[in-house]
């Protein structure tokens, strides 16, 4: 969560619950931002796991000649 979004949260939960649709309303957006780059590490590793694959396959090629 941003810096600014967490000051806003802070300062939303300080005036009470009268604001707690708002405070929800940020951890919902906040929400969509984590589940946003948990698919883009899912990604990266998917790529890195490929690789480590590729070079593994092609050692154990080299290793049987």
């Amino acid at each position: 969560m941003l810096l600014r979004d967490i000051k806003q949260y802070s300062d939303l939960r300080y005036q009470g619950d009268s604001t707690m649709e708002e405070r929800m309303e940020l951890l919902a957006e906040h929400r969509k931002s984590v589940v946003e780059e948990r698919g883009k590490w899912q990604e990266y590793l998917n790529n890195l796991d490929e690789k480590i694959h590729t070079y593994k396959t092609r050692l154990e090629k080299e290793t049987q000649k």
